[in-house]
């Protein structure tokens, strides 16, 4: 039996099951104060959902590049894609949800409310026509955001560059690779013009991270190393022993000679800080 509808038994209770899984992974973060301000805060459910989601769209990846970009093998229907699709849409609700209350800062009009409402009609048109498989694929394009929400909930894990090359290879180069594919399947097709119209948001994005990449270098100050200078030998004045009898006795025993303590000296290098700059919203 095909699931075309979001109102089908099977989507309604992995709907019901996903958002009490979001729940609880939120209230844990935020009881046991992992989530230290509103900006953790905000990545926690991102990061539950694009670990999930971009491992899931590993077989449907590798199946379409093996199969030499033959997109049509991918539009067979699986339901276990329809599951992970609804995932996806309970998460983008529970993103909204969650944030009006704990990170409402975080959310804001274009790459909050619109930018998840637009994915929740996309996605229903995409169960309606057995589109999932294509979605699920896509997820591919949330592995560089596992690495932004990893590098927002916690910060020392945060690397620019990783997070770069992945969304190079994902959300410009791999995307760019499924349109053509889709292209080949069926020029001017809804699956084309889908791919199509998310591309040159991602193309944006990439530019717009660039430019801040670049402006965060030139405001970065230099690194010189300093040295640190050694302390001066304080010279200890000692009073002039008087000579008697026992110590003139005790000169004529041999005292054992006790080695210099050795100075060492060395190189302290401040070391750049890392860019903590403003994260990128991606989905």
């Amino acid at each position: 039996m095909f699931i075309t509808s979001i109102l089908d038994p099977v989507v309604m209770c992995t709907s019901l099951v996903s958002a009490m899984v979001f729940v609880s992974w939120f209230s844990f973060w935020h009881k046991t104060e992992l989530a230290r301000n509103e900006k953790e805060r905000a990545y926690v459910c991102t990061l539950l959902s694009s670990s999930i989601t971009s491992t899931c769209s590993l077989p449907l990846v590798y199946e379409l590049l093996s199969n030499g970009g033959d997109l049509s093998a991918l539009l067979v229907y699986r339901t276990w894609t329809v599951v992970a699709t609804t995932f996806f849409m309970t998460f983008l609700i529970m993103d909204l949800c969650i944030g009006v209350f704990f990170y409402k800062n975080k959310i804001d009009m274009l790459t909050g409310w619109i930018h998840h409402l637009t994915y929740l009609i996309t996605l229903t048109w995409a169960i309606h026509h057995q589109y999932s498989a294509v979605f699920i694929m896509m997820c591919v394009l949330e592995i560089p955001t596992f690495v932004l929400a990893l590098g927002s909930v916690r910060s020392h894990l945060r690397r620019d560059y990783i997070f770069a090359g992945t969304f190079l290879l994902t959300r410009i180069f791999f995307h760019a690779y499924a349109i053509s594919c889709a292209w080949k399947l069926n020029p001017f097709g809804p699956v084309v013009n889908a791919l199509t119209f998310f591309f040159p948001a991602h193309c944006f994005w990439f530019y717009g991270f660039i430019k801040q990449q670049i402006r965060l270098m030139k405001t970065d100050p230099k690194i010189t190393p300093t040295r640190t200078a050694p302390k001066k030998k304080q010279e200890s004045v000692t009073q002039k022993p008087i000579k008697t009898t026992a110590t003139i006795m005790m000169k004529k025993k041999k005292s054992p000679i006790s080695e210099p303590r050795r100075r060492t000296n060395y190189l302290s290098y401040t070391t750049p800080s890392f860019h903590q700059s403003p994260p990128v919203s991606v989905h």
